[in-house]
């Protein structure tokens, strides 16, 4: 199968996931951004991610990626959406429960690291077996700093690093403050410097063992987080403004993610975030204008998915399921990716994109399963509902 082939397919399976059940909402209903569809909604995303990251790892190993390039360039909005729907769940949730805060960790915070550790040790033990196989070794002190997680084997691991870190933050600040938009204020703070930490860092020179922070996707989208609080604080006014004006805010974003894509297509070609080692004469100043450019596209995109979602209702057992290990199959994707490219080799791009999403799923889904025994929860892969 050609690349163009099994670009159109990818399409395909992603255009059926996301419409296969979709529906029309009610015109009364007030609350359409509710936790049940943008759950569902990011299991589609955890797809797009999948085959995102394996165009990443394609280039990366210097293979001709064709038509299938189109998802290089969208990993960013998806991963938007996730610290977006983050930052809009808690805020909603803080607003509505008096006593939300209490139990936090193990409900929010607990449900990320547990997943985060079992991940991070089958990614460990997986490099250390490659190394023997190889002759090469880690440092004791790698191995000590990865056990615990201060290094990351693998970078993909940031998300749930980063997410936990929010959490956290937020745990601290509301436990003290019962303002909510003192509060979001506040985390707007925390982001903006975990974004100048992450723009100060730099980048790795390893793909592995990487200390956090090392790296673009640290902060290029995590000023979502805040914008999602802002959103649920203002949930009704926001709300009722989209349904208003739903015809013009649908065409000005449409025509607006276009503009910005071309734009954002232009910088990544330029591997803007990466002059530093071009010996550009202000490194920093690319980034900024990197980070800049795609907070603005971000936005536009959740603009847009805001004002569809609150016509449509995108809702099947598929997604939900997918929504479910979302998060899992963002922190092990990329384990699939790189394991099994040797069938790309022998048998080419059909083969191997179906075993990495299979074998994603499945392990995912295993990994899922593990978390909730830990966390003396059922299981409820297949219940139908979104907890």
């Amino acid at each position: 199968m050609g690349l163009t082939a099994a670009f159109i397919i990818c399409i395909i399976l992603l255009g059926t996931l996301l419409l296969a059940g979709v529906s029309r909402r009610p015109s009364d209903e007030a609350s359409f951004f509710d936790r049940v569809s943008t759950k569902e909604f990011r299991g589609f995303l955890a797809v797009f991610i999948m085959f995102h990251q394996t165009v990443v790892i394609l280039r990366y190993a210097g293979i001709d990626t064709g038509a299938l390039e189109f998802f290089y360039y969208y990993g960013i909005l998806a991963v938007a959406f996730f610290f977006f729907c983050s930052g809009f769940g808690l805020i909603k949730r803080r607003m509505t429960d008096e006593n939300y805060i209490k139990g936090f960790m193990r409900r929010r915070i607990f449900t990320v690291l547990v997943p985060f550790f079992i991940c991070n040790y089958i990614y460990l033990t997986e490099a250390l077996l490659s190394n023997i196989r190889i002759g090469a070794h880690f440092g004791f002190g790698a191995v000590i700093c990865s056990f615990f997680g201060i290094f990351l084997v693998n970078n993909q691991m940031w998300f749930a690093v980063e997410i936990m870190l929010l959490y956290i933050a937020f745990r601290i600040i509301f436990a003290k403050v019962n303002k909510p938009l003192t509060g979001i204020l506040i985390m707007t703070g925390v982001v903006i410097a975990m974004v100048v930490i992450g723009i100060l860092s730099g980048h790795s020179g390893s793909q592995s063992m990487s200390y956090w922070f090392k790296g673009e996707w640290w902060y290029n989208t995590i000023l979502m987080f805040p914008l999602g609080m802002l959103y649920a604080y203002k949930e009704d006014a926001i709300n009722k403004a989209v349904r208003k004006a739903f015809i013009p805010l649908l065409a000005a974003s449409s025509v607006l993610l276009i503009a910005m894509d071309i734009v954002h297509r232009k910088l990544m070609d330029k591997s803007i975030y990466w002059t530093e080692f071009d010996g550009a004469p202000h490194p920093l100043l690319d980034k900024l204008t990197g980070l800049s450019q795609e907070t603005v596209f971000e936005l536009v995109f959740l603009v847009l998915i805001v004002t569809i979602m609150s016509a449509l209702r995108f809702s099947n057992p598929v997604l939900r399921f997918l929504g479910k290990i979302s998060l899992e199959i963002i922190m092990l994707n990329y384990l699939m990716i790189g394991k099994l490219l040797f069938l790309y080799y022998r048998y080419g791009i059909a083969v191997y994109l179906s075993a990495v999403i299979a074998g994603t799923v499945l392990i995912s889904s295993a990994v899922y399963i593990i978390k909730n025994l830990v966390l003396e929860r059922r299981s409820g892969l297949f219940d139908g509902k979104v907890n």
